[in-house]
C-alpha cells in the first residue's frame, strides 16, 4: 500500500501526457496496419485502377508545375478536359513531394503517392480524436480512433498503395466539420474566426478535389438548419456568411466544372453551391424581418415559425426544380449505376448482409442502436418516435437483401425512402419545438447527419461505405459509454455492498474496465463479428497489386523501352491509365469513363468485333497505332481467324499464338478512312 501512496503524486503529471501517448498509439497502430501490404506491390504500381491516374496527373504537375487544359496523351483524338475534373488531389501529392524533397532529396513522387492514402487517413484521425477528446473525454474519443484504426471498412481504401483521393476526401470533409463545430463551441472571437476559415477553406479544397464532396458540405448545412430553426435570434450570421464566402465564390471563380460543368459534374453548381447560398439568403431574411423591418415587433414573437416557414418553402423550391430537371438528372445518374458499363464496374455494386458484417463486424447494427439511444437521451419521447424510422432505415439498409425476399424490391424502397422521409421531417420537427439544447446536441446532430447521408448512399453503391466509419464508429463508442455509468449506478444503490465499500469503489476505473472489455469483445469475440482480425487482412488482401506479376506487367514493361512515347495504344478500359504510367505510351480510353460511348464503341467495334473494317476505322479514328488484347476478352473475329494483314503482331516476339496477351501494330490500309462517327460522345 505504501508503493502505491508513493505513486500517488505522480498521477497528476502523467494524466498531462496520458492522453497524448494514447493518440500517438492508436495512430501508430492505425499507420502500421495501413502500410502492412507495401511488401506486396511491385515498384511503380498501385492497388487499383484510378490511382494510376491520379499518380499521372501529379507527375505532370510536378515536372510542368500545373496540369494542361487537356491532357493529349489520353482520350484521344480530344484528349482529357482537365477543366472538368477535379485535380487538387494531384496537386496535394506533388507539391508536398517538392516540400519534403527540400530535406529528403532522395524520396520520390511514387512514394509520396504510395503512402499518401495512410498518411491522409492518420491526420484526419488525429484531427478527429484530439476535437472528440477536447469534446467528450479521453474515452470516447479513444474508444472511435481503435474502431477507426482496425475497422477493415475503413482500412480497404485508406491503405498504402491504394492511392486513390478517397482518404484525402475524407481528412478533407473531417477538417471541415470538426473546426466548424469547434467554432460554434469556442468561445474567443479570434478562434472561433480562424476556425469558420478553416472549415471554408477545407471544402474550397475538398471541392476541387471530389464531384462527391457536397455531402460534407451537406452535415454542416443540416447543423446550420438546426441551429436556424431552434433559435429566436440569428446568432453568428456574420460567421456562417464569412464561411460561405470562404469557398462558394472560390470555388465558382477556381473551376469552369462549377460555372459550366458537363457530365459527371453538371450539377455541382445546384448541389455544392446553391444550398449553402439558400440557407444564407433565408437566415438574412429572417433576420431582417424579426430586426429591421416595419414588422418586427409582430414577427419576433414568431421566429421559430418564420424559421420553419423559410425552410419547407426552399425545400419545396428544390423540389420542384430536382422535378424540372428531373431529365438531366436521368442522364447523368443512369450512367453511374445502371448501364451497361457501370454495372460491371463492382465498386458500384449493391451491398449484403455478409459485405456488411465482413467490413464492419457487429459495429454497423450497434452504431444503429447507439443512434436510438442517443436520440432517445437528447430528446425524450420525440427521440422515442425518431428511434422508430432510425429502425425502420436500418432494417432497410444494412439487412436489405433479406428484407427484399418478404417485401420485394419496391416494398424495400418505398419502407426506405419512407424512413429516410420520416428521419428528416422529425428532425425539423424537434429543431422547431426544442427550446433547451442539451450539451454538445450539435454534434450528435451533425454525426446523425453524417450516417444518413453517406449510408443512404452505401446501400445502392459499395464505393461509398468507406465514409460510414466514422458515424458508426462514433454511436458504437457513444453506446459503450452509456452502458459503464448504468452499470457503475447499479453498483452505487446496489444493496449487497457496504456503504464504507461504496465510498472505496473506483468507479471511473470501473467504467473504463467495462468499456476495454466490450471494445475487446466486439473486436475479437466471433459472435459480435470479430472485425479486427481481419484489419491486417484488407491492407493486404482486400487490395491486390495491379498489374501484379500478371503477364500484362511485361507487356507495359516491353512498350516502355520497345515504343515511342508518341505511340497510341488502344486497349480494354481498365489498363488505360496503367499503359500512360507503366507503358508510357498514349491511350484511347481509360477507367476515367470520361467519355462512356467511347468504351461502349470499343467493346462493340474492336472488343467484340465482327467486321475487321469497322475496327480499322474505329482505330484509326482515335489515331491508334497499336492494339493489346488479352486472353480474357479477345475479338470475335480474331478467334476466327479473320484478322486483318493490317495488325501485325509485334508482342511477343515468340510463341505469339499461345500468348496470354497480345500487341499488333496497325498497318492502315490506303482505303480506311476517318469516320466522325466513332467520336460521337452519345448515341
Amino acid at each position: 500500500m505504501k508503493y502505491i501512496e508513493k505513486l500517488i503524486p505522480l498521477w497528476k503529471p502523467a494524466r498531462v501526457f496520458l492522453p497524448w501517448v494514447l493518440l500517438g498509439a492508436i495512430l501508430l497502430v492505425a499507420f502500421w496496419i495501413r502500410i502492412q501490404g507495401v511488401p506486396n506491390i511491385p515498384e511503380g504500381q498501385f492497388t487499383g485502377n484510378d490511382p494510376y491516374v491520379h499518380y499521372w496527373q501529379a507527375q505532370i504537375v510536378s515536372e510542368q508545375g500545373r496540369l494542361p487544359a487537356r491532357d493529349m496523351h489520353r482520350w484521344l483524338p480530344l484528349g482529357r478536359d482537365y477543366e472538368q475534373s477535379m485535380t487538387a488531389y494531384a496537386y496535394g501529392v506533388a507539391y508536398t513531394h517538392k516540400a519534403i524533397t527540400i530535406l529528403f532529396p532522395n524520396v520520390s513522387l511514387y512514394q509520396v503517392s504510395l503512402f499518401s492514402p495512410a498518411v491522409c487517413f492518420v491526420l484526419g484521425l488525429g484531427v478527429l480524436c484530439l476535437f472528440l477528446h477536447r469534446t467528450f473525454g479521453l474515452l470516447f474519443s479513444s474508444v472511435v480512433g481503435i474502431f477507426l484504426a482496425t475497422l477493415p471498412g475503413a482500412v480497404e481504401r485508406s491503405a498504402a498503395g491504394f492511392s486513390d483521393r478517397d482518404s484525402w476526401c475524407l481528412m478533407l470533409g473531417i477538417f471541415a466539420v470538426t473546426t466548424y463545430l469547434a467554432a460554434l463551441q469556442s468561445q474567443s472571437s479570434r478562434w472561433r474566426l480562424l476556425l469558420t476559415i478553416a472549415s471554408g477553406f477545407s471544402i474550397f479544397l475538398g471541392g476541387m478535389s471530389w464531384e462527391g464532396f457536397g455531402v460534407f458540405v451537406s452535415v454542416i448545412l443540416v447543423m446550420e438548419l438546426w441551429r436556424f430553426i431552434g433559435s429566436e435570434e440569428d446568432d453568428r450570421l456574420g460567421l456562417y456568411s464569412l464561411w460561405v464566402c470562404t469557398f462558394v465564390p472560390t470555388l465558382y471563380l477556381a473551376s469552369p466544372a462549377y460555372r459550366s460543368g458537363e457530365g459527371f459534374t453538371e450539377h455541382l453548381f445546384a448541389f455544392v453551391l446553391i444550398p449553402p447560398l439558400v440557407l444564407l439568403g433565408i437566415r438574412a431574411l429572417r433576420h431582417f424581418l424579426i430586426t429591421k423591418s416595419s414588422l418586427a415587433e409582430k414577427l419576433h414573437p414568431h421566429a421559430r415559425n418564420l424559421s420553419l416557414g423559410l425552410v419547407l418553402a426552399s425545400f419545396a423550391l428544390a423540389l420542384g426544380y430536382v422535378w424540372i430537371q428531373l431529365d438531366t438528372f436521368a442522364s447523368t445518374t443512369v450512367p453511374l449505376s445502371q448501364n451497361e458499363l457501370m454495372q460491371t464496374v463492382g465498386e458500384l455494386r449493391t451491398p449484403d448482409y455478409r459485405y456488411w458484417v465482413f467490413r464492419y463486424g457487429s459495429l454497423f447494427f450497434f452504431a444503429s442502436f447507439g443512434f436510438i439511444s442517443a436520440g432517445i437521451h437528447l430528446w425524450k419521447n420525440k427521440g422515442t418516435v425518431l428511434a422508430v424510422f432510425v429502425f425502420l432505415f436500418m432494417l432497410a439498409t444494412f439487412f436489405r437483401a433479406r428484407l427484399e425476399t418478404l417485401l420485394g424490391t419496391a416494398g424495400c424502397n418505398v419502407l426506405f425512402f419512407t424512413s429516410l422521409a420520416g428521419l428528416s421531417l422529425l428532425l425539423l420537427f424537434i429543431a422547431w419545438r426544442q427550446r433547451e439544447s442539451p450539451k454538445y446536441e450539435l454534434v450528435y446532430v451533425g454525426m446523425a447527419a453524417w450516417f444518413l447521408l453517406w449510408v443512404a448512399l452505401s446501400r445502392d453503391a459499395k464505393r461509398y461505405d468507406f465514409f460510414i466509419g466514422l458515424p458508426i464508429a462514433f454511436f458504437t463508442a457513444d453506446l459503450i459509454c452509456r452502458v459503464g455509468p448504468y452499470i457503475t449506478d447499479i453498483l452505487k444503490n446496489a444493496q449487497f455492498l457496504s456503504v464504507d465499500f461504496k465510498k472505496r469503489l473506483p468507479l471511473r476505473v470501473i467504467r473504463v474496465c467495462i468499456a476495454v472489455v466490450i471494445v475487446t469483445m466486439l473486436m475479437y469475440w466471433t459472435p459480435a463479428g470479430e472485425h479486427a482480425k481481419r484489419a491486417t487482412f484488407a491492407a493486404t488482401e482486400m487490395r491486390r497489386a495491379k498489374p501484379g506479376d500478371a503477364p500484362v506487367a511485361k507487356a507495359f514493361a516491353w512498350m516502355k523501352v520497345e515504343l515511342p512515347s508518341t505511340a497510341v495504344v488502344a486497349a480494354r478500359w481498365g489498363f488505360g491509365s496503367q499503359l500512360n504510367v507503366l507503358g508510357g505510351v498514349k491511350t484511347v480510353i481509360d477507367q476515367d469513363h470520361y467519355v462512356q460511348y467511347w468504351i461502349h464503341l470499343f467493346n462493340k467495334h474492336v472488343r467484340d468485333a465482327t467486321d475487321p473494317r469497322a475496327a480499322l476505322e474505329f482505330l484509326k479514328t482515335h489515331e491508334a497505332t497499336h492494339l493489346m488484347l488479352t486472353q480474357s476478352q479477345p475479338p470475335e473475329v480474331f478467334r476466327q481467324g479473320e484478322l486483318s494483314d493490317a495488325f501485325v503482331p509485334v508482342y511477343p516476339t515468340d510463341d505469339f499464338a499461345e500468348a496470354g496477351v497480345k500487341v499488333w501494330q496497325i498497318h492502315y490500309p490506303p482505303d480506311i478512312q476517318l469516320n466522325p462517327k466513332y467520336l460521337a460522345t452519345e448515341p
